[in-house]
């Protein structure tokens, strides 16, 4: 004799638990889109600056000084018409022999949607590149 079990009803409560566990996620990310989007802009600049101040670094000394020094001022301003308002924004370019790398340390707020909570970010986007001198 086959054992007959009854079928689930469609409305259950891990049916439930999933739709609200999917909408929470929707809400936290809605919330801290600008964030994820400002962060992935200052990435992108950063990107965009680095072939520039490699080329500076192969200069030889006092310019590839002074270069630099012009490439973080036009990097800072960009990135703060990018939208970065943190007053204690910092970039920072550290060239070696070896290495080429860009990092820029700075605060951004998401705020929860309804809520109207605030939550303040520490984000640190940084990109490096080799610093050698390519041979053909």
């Amino acid at each position: 004799m086959a054992t007959r079990y009854k079928q689930p009803s469609s409305l259950n409560g891990v049916s439930i638990a999933l739709v609200l566990l999917v909408g929470l996620t929707a809400w936290l990310v809605i919330s801290a889109w600008p964030v994820i989007a400002l962060n992935s802009g200052v990435k992108n600049e950063l990107g965009e600056a680095l072939p520039l101040i490699y080329r500076a670094n192969l200069r030889d000394e006092p310019g590839a000084t002074v270069e630099t020094e012009r490439l973080h001022d036009e990097l800072e301003a960009k990135l703060r018409a990018l939208g970065v308002t943190d007053p204690k924004l910092v970039v920072e370019i550290a060239r070696s022999p070896k290495t080429i790398a860009v990092e820029a340390r700075y605060h951004a707020s998401a705020t929860l949607k309804g809520l109207g909570k605030s939550h303040t970010f520490a984000l640190h986007p940084r990109v490096e590149t080799d610093a050698a001198r390519v041979e053909w």
